[in-house]
């Protein structure tokens, strides 16, 4: 949502309520209005059919920005449970297996997961940057890991531990990652736009016939509303705005 001039979904969803609803009533005003009744009788005769194009082509843009914004929250949510599992994967195989008592592989690997849960989570949530205290127990996980794993007469328990940090530093990047990632505005714009298409067509469609205009706009501009202020919520990187991902599974590690 940075590219756009909104900095909350609140807003977001705030002006396209009040911008939509405001032009539905402009758009009546206009057409059923005197002075446009000789203009607006020329286009009299026009099928209803013809009009349902920038319809279906609003649908379709809006289910394509849809899967892909929620894309995005699939992937970065699938990197905090995949981080997760690592870390427990870590505490597990040290709590197994026979690793010197001076290396606390377990107390590290907790002390990285309370840094996520209490520094990092709001710098994703308000700057979307990294933090630097969770970077510097993430390094410091990294380090005892291969310490650890260094010290292991047992090669196949070495390769599990590293294997065990690997999915911990992959996943950590690909979360990380998806903090930083927008939808381009252009998509957003085509979408209102053929929202804004949509309630002129139905204007035109139903000239002649005021209630009906009324009735019809009415319907359509809660139709167009309401998938635009889903998406709305989830315009945003996955961890800002009203939806956004839990760090439920870091907080089962502390536990």
């Amino acid at each position: 949502m940075q590219n756009l001039i909104f900095q909350s979904d609140t807003t977001l969803i705030l002006a396209l309520l009040i911008g939509f609803t405001s032009l539905s009533i402009l758009i009546v005003w206009l057409v059923i209005h005197p002075k446009n009744k000789h203009f607006i009788g020329q286009y009299e005769g026009i099928v209803a059919p013809f009009f349902s194009l920038p319809a279906v082509l609003f649908s379709l843009t809006a289910a394509l920005l849809a899967t892909s914004i929620w894309d995005n929250y699939s992937i970065a949510t699938k990197a905090i449970k995949n981080e997760s599992q690592g870390i427990l994967n870590i505490i597990s195989l040290a709590n197994s297996i026979p690793i010197p008592k001076e290396i606390d592989l377990p107390g590290a690997a907790k002390e990285y997961t309370q840094s996520i849960i209490h520094d990092e989570w709001k710098t994703l949530s308000k700057s979307r940057s990294i933090s630097a205290e969770a970077d510097e127990k993430f390094t410091t996980l990294r380090a005892t890991t291969f310490k650890a794993a260094n010290m292991l007469p047992d090669k196949a328990e070495s390769k599990a531990l590293l294997s065990a940090f690997n999915l911990v530093n992959t996943s950590r990047e690909t979360r990380l990652a998806y903090a930083t990632i927008d939808v381009h505005p252009i998509r957003w714009y085509a979408l209102l736009f053929l929202g804004v298409l949509v309630l002129i067509t139905v204007a035109f469609t139903h000239s002649s016939k005021p209630k009906a205009l009324i009735l019809a706009m009415l319907i359509s501009t809660l139709t167009i509303i309401t998938p635009l202020c889903i998406i709305s919520l989830t315009f945003s990187n996955p961890y800002q705005g009203l939806i956004s991902i839990s760090n439920a599974p870091y907080l089962q590690i502390t536990k």
